[in-house]
């Protein structure tokens, strides 16, 4: 009888780390660029020229870019729960391109990684 109790509370303890949400702050540079259509994931943000914040589920999410051939990989953002992972953009270069203010990963789009 005493595993059931320990069982359901290291179950209910368990699944207090699970989930919850984070924010990734989008910026462009400059501000007077126009952004093209960006995609977290599978959903389209609705960027502005300026600062763009967004309310993400914890995990990694990739950051795509419309372009003329499709979708275009920018960089992984890592989002981390209550923490805002902050990606800036440069829309003026050709593609686009994500600088980070905590990064890990090499140059390329497909290895850059943005952590919270």
């Amino acid at each position: 009888m005493r595993a059931g109790p320990m069982a359901l509370t290291l179950l209910a303890l368990a699944g207090c780390n699970q989930g919850g949400t984070g924010y990734v702050e989008l910026k462009t540079v400059p501000v007077s660029a126009k952004v093209p259509p960006l995609f977290l994931d599978a959903d389209r943000v609705d960027a502005k020229a300026g600062v763009t914040l967004l309310r993400q589920a914890v995990g990694t999410a990739k950051l795509q870019a419309e372009g003329a051939d499709g979708k275009v990989l920018l960089c992984h953002v890592v989002v981390k729960k209550n923490r805002i992972t902050t990606v800036t953009l440069s829309p003026m270069e050709r593609p686009p391109r994500c600088q980070c203010e905590r990064a890990s990963g090499g140059e390329g789009a497909a290895s850059r990684t943005c952590i919270g």
